[in-house]
């Protein structure tokens, strides 16, 4: 009887997986390059935003929270930027005027009662002129006085896209902190645009 010896297939396998990782790494990586050339060349996809199941006197006010900048296009005027640093800016003097508020309301106060002080102080403080907090007072007060004679109320849409979390963190903490309004949020797609021109309506 022939005893035969066993043959290994380890040193063909390994070559063999090997080889098969490396043309699957370079399947991918061409795929990769082949969809960045691709939508680099491709042209935006406008996007029409819409406050769906909203009364009729709503209006949606959108604000985009881009990696920069924050642009607010209300239904009426034109498109108003903050910058990023603008916004950081707000909010340590947001921060500091909130920690006074506290400070002189004492310890039993609720935050109604601090949003009343803040209103106060925003409005006599000069750095506020211009910016984005001022911006959400007058969309309080109009609201009040469309409320009055019975018009539109206006509300804002936080159109978060992929790169403006920063952005959307830094207005999320303004609304809460110095307004009272109903907020919107809407996560956006890289590449898509809004057509503001049919917001009007």
């Amino acid at each position: 009887m022939r005893h035969r010896n066993p043959v290994s297939l380890f040193p063909f396998l390994s070559v063999l997986l090997n080889t098969m990782g490396i043309l699957s790494f370079l399947a991918i990586t061409f795929l990769m390059i082949s969809k960045a050339q691709s939508s680099a060349h491709e042209r935006p996809r406008p996007v029409k935003v819409r406050w769906v199941g909203a009364p009729e006197y709503v209006q949606p006010v959108l604000v985009e929270c881009r990696k920069d900048r924050l642009v607010i296009h209300s239904p009426q005027g034109k498109p108003v930027q903050f910058s990023l640093d603008a916004l950081r800016r707000e909010a340590r003097l947001v921060k500091t005027l909130e920690a006074e508020g506290m400070r002189q309301l004492g310890r039993g106060a609720d935050r109604f009662q601090l949003w009343l002080v803040l209103k106060s102080m925003i409005q006599n403080e000069s750095a506020f002129d211009h910016s984005f907090t001022r911006q959400l007072q007058d969309i309080e007060l109009d609201n009040i006085r469309w409320r009055r004679s019975q018009g539109k109320e206006s509300y804002p849409i936080l159109l978060v896209f992929s790169d403006g979390t920063e952005t959307y963190d830094l207005a999320a903490y303004l609304l809460e902190t110095t307004s009272r309004l109903k907020v919107g949020l809407e996560p956006m797609l890289e590449g898509w645009e809004i057509p503001y021109r049919n917001l009007s309506g």
